[in-house]
């Protein structure tokens, strides 16, 4: 029983730390509540593209350290926890450390604009999946930049650098 407990303790505490992804889904969501009234329209496939749209970006972050971010000191102490399960310590890391990961190399105003200009493309030519998921993903990015003047007071170098730092 008291293991049971442990269990949902630790799930709760994972959930709390993953709050950021949660505060994304909102944003994709209400992009989607936009777009319904904008369209006078209802689709549940569009709830599924800005959920999706909104949780693309980050897999930035996983490309980052299976590929070109492998050697980095932030991609070696996640590896260590993971091998180490220690998970608690892991995800407590992620959810603190992350805005300070500024190699990632979508997470910059040129992909923003790239973005945002596919979702307008897409709304011209009445292409609505695209401007979903394109504006989803946007908003994505709006809220990372947002969130990093908030907790940082500042916005983070790697929103000012195309692609990816040439020393990563």
């Amino acid at each position: 029983m008291s293991r049971s407990i442990a269990r949902l303790k630790g799930l709760g505490f994972i959930l709390l730390q993953t709050r950021h992804e949660f505060y994304h889904v909102l944003v994709g969501l209400m992009w989607a509540w936009f777009l319904r009234e904008l369209w006078q329209q209802f689709n549940s496939r569009w709830i599924t593209l800005t959920i999706l749209g909104s949780l693309l970006p980050d897999l930035d972050h996983f490309v980052y350290f299976l590929t070109y971010g492998k050697r980095d000191w932030y991609t070696k102490q996640i590896l260590k926890f993971l091998r180490e399960h220690e998970w608690r310590t892991l995800w407590k890391f992620v959810a603190s450390g992350h805005k300070y990961n500024t190699s990632l190399a979508t997470h910059n105003y040129f992909f923003m604009t790239f973005l945002a200009a596919l979702s307008l493309a897409s709304f011209f030519y009445d292409f609505k999946t695209g401007v979903i998921l394109f504006g989803a993903m946007f908003g994505h990015y709006l809220f990372d930049v947002i969130d990093d003047l908030v907790i940082l007071g500042y916005v983070n170098a790697n929103w000012k650098r195309f692609w990816k730092p040439r020393d990563v």
